[in-house]
């Protein structure tokens, strides 16, 4: 996609997802358990990524792509990024698409955590995909005794929001074990880079100017990222299975 013919709109976009370093982590992290020798000829589906900048380069990797956005706002964003149309999730978390319809399913972080019913979405997910299909689904990891455990919850007790969720390894694989069988997994998002995310979402959550905030951590997770050499050997605070 050529990014520099895009319209002032979706230029902002392109800025905005350049300046999160957790987007494009998650964006390659995803785009390495893509299934790559046999994508073309497959129909697949994301969810909930939060830019739709993310659903633009995963459907430079080749097949179908459809696209549900997490709220009408941000369907209608992802609409006039694409150039198609994208649909929401109905309110119980069900899944808008026929039954086998895809061969993979993208689950976008903090998608599984925002689910009044984590169980009934996975279901969804396994009713749409096709018998060998593959689900790739990325969540916030808890580690025992973490800081960012703390700084999460404090976030999300103040201020709201899906922050503070997340699951542990043995949580996460209980609620897959009903129709799917993990493959593999791993992690990202180290922990400077993770203190960084979690101020970007408290500066947000207060009303912060989109593009302002942007401007603001860019450079701080230029520096986290840095920083985070050091912890890379640890298991990170977002997994992707």
């Amino acid at each position: 996609m050529n990014f520099n013919s895009l319209p002032p709109e979706g230029q902002i976009l392109v800025k905005r997802f350049k300046s999160r370093l957790p987007q494009r982590l998650e964006l390659d992290y995803i785009v390495r358990f893509l299934p790559q020798k046999r994508i073309d000829g497959l129909i697949l589906l994301d969810i909930g990524l939060p830019s739709p900048v993310m659903s633009a380069l995963l459907r430079e990797n080749g097949g179908a792509w459809a696209t549900i956005a997490r709220s009408p706002e941000n369907a209608e964003e992802a609409s006039a990024f694409l150039g198609t149309d994208v649909v929401c999730l109905a309110a119980n978390g069900e899944i808008p698409f026929d039954q086998h319809a895809f061969d993979v399913v993208v689950v976008s972080l903090e998608m599984l955590t925002a689910m009044a019913d984590p169980a009934f979405f996975l279901k969804e997910c396994n009713r749409i995909l096709k018998s060998a299909g593959e689900l790739i689904i990325s969540t916030q990891y808890r580690k025992p005794f973490s800081f960012v455990n703390l700084l999460r919850g404090k976030a999300q007790d103040a201020l709201g929001g899906v922050i503070g969720g997340a699951y542990t390894e043995r949580e996460l694989f209980r609620f897959l074990k009903t129709g799917f069988d993990v493959i593999t997994d791993d992690s990202f998002s180290h922990f400077f880079v993770e203190l960084v995310r979690i101020h970007e979402y408290k500066l947000l959550m207060r009303g912060g100017d989109e593009d302002d905030v942007c401007a603001k951590v860019k450079w701080l997770y230029k520096l986290a990222d840095q920083l985070d050499f050091f912890t890379k050997w640890a298991r990170g605070f977002v997994m992707i299975v």
